[in-house]
């Protein structure tokens, strides 16, 4: 049975781990509390100090749950980040403001202050007020049943919303189609056609759906794949693209198609380095005077000795570093063309 800390226990438990090194599963045991929340209670300390622990109750606004869940679901932060950010009490808050808020159709809850009130007051005034959710759509008539959920859906998508413009991935939508599929229990094609049917929020066909959901499926069955591509790419030093890797894998007994490991290489963010020499040849030559006119003209002769020198530049890699190569070829006595 897990048991309640308290102000003095925090400060005890913050004290042994700081200097006495005694680990987080080591005070679990010795507190009866989960390991998660000492985990959280640890970094709340290390983060805002020991006045974390004297704060008083605090009634949160809408405004400052709405920041918090925007910035889980629009802007993919963790929620364990989020809360160390804001500096509440346990990590579960925010969990349970994000199960509360999908619950009641994405709109955030507010609790009011005070004692809970006992079941016959709460149903006198549920009776006079407005009904819990699922009662409330029990009310209503099928046409309003429908709206509702159009609403919840339009909502839904539009938390999606990146910043800077940017529109949300088919991935991430189509996942979100299936949370509403389960949570309103209605079509997918109903869903699909009331995001379509509004121009402010980001389309997804019917087809494109479904086959997104089979490539992530996929993706799930070549995970082992994808361990042996990065084993792969870290083995030669980022060196391998595509085509090396497929012949790399054939090699090691696995029949695999070029494009599957270019999608997945792909999907990794895995890009093979290019070697320098194989680009288009571009030189700068800088500020020169005139060109000077070709004496020789392949006429590779000489008439005395030291009368041609001939040269040529080869550039080299060693050990990181430009090296160049300058042969000279002196022409004696030689007649002739080469």
């Amino acid at each position: 049975m897990m048991t309640k800390l308290s102000k003095q226990d925090k400060i005890d438990i913050f004290n042994l781990w700081q200097n006495y090194q005694v680990g987080s599963k080591e005070l679990s045991r010795r507190y009866r509390v989960n390991p998660s929340t000492i985990n959280y209670l640890l970094a709340l300390i290390k983060r805002h100090g020991l006045v974390s622990l004297d704060q008083p109750y605090t009634s949160y606004s809408i405004a400052f749950k709405e920041q918090a869940i925007r910035r889980v679901l629009v802007k993919h932060e963790s929620t364990y980040q989020v809360s160390l950010d804001l500096e509440l009490k346990s990590s579960g808050m925010l969990a349970n403001w994000l199960r509360q808020y999908r619950e009641n159709g994405y709109n955030v809850v507010n609790h009011q202050k005070g004692r809970r009130r006992h079941d016959h007051q709460k149903r006198a005034t549920d009776q006079a007020g407005e009904p819990p959710l699922k009662a409330r759509e029990r009310a209503l008539t099928p046409a309003e049943l429908k709206a509702d959920h159009r609403e919840r859906i339009r909502k839904k998508i539009a938390s999606l919303s990146r910043p800077a413009g940017q529109e949300p991935q088919a991935a991430e939508i189509a996942q979100a189609v299936t949370e509403l599929k389960h949570e309103l229990k209605v079509s997918v094609t109903f869903i699909l056609d009331t995001i379509n049917a509004n121009p402010d929020l980001p389309h997804l066909s019917r087809s494109n759906y479904y086959y997104t959901l089979k490539k992530s499926h996929q993706d799930q069955d070549n995970k082992a794949v994808m361990v042996e591509i990065k084993g792969i790419y870290e083995e030669h030093k980022h060196r391998y693209g595509y085509r090396r890797i497929t012949l790399e894998l054939r090699r090691r007994g696995l029949i695999i198609n070029h494009k599957k490991v270019q999608r997945l290489m792909s999907k990794l963010k895995l890009f093979g380095l290019v070697s320098k020499r194989w680009h288009k040849y571009s030189s700068y030559r800088g500020i020169q005077g005139p060109i000077k006119p070709d004496l020789v003209k392949r006429n590779l002769g000489a008439i005395y000795p030291e009368h041609k020198w001939y040269s040529d530049v080869t550039e080299f890699k060693l050990k990181g570093q430009k090296t160049y190569l300058s042969p000279i070829i002196k022409r004696e006595m030689f007649y002739g063309f080469e």
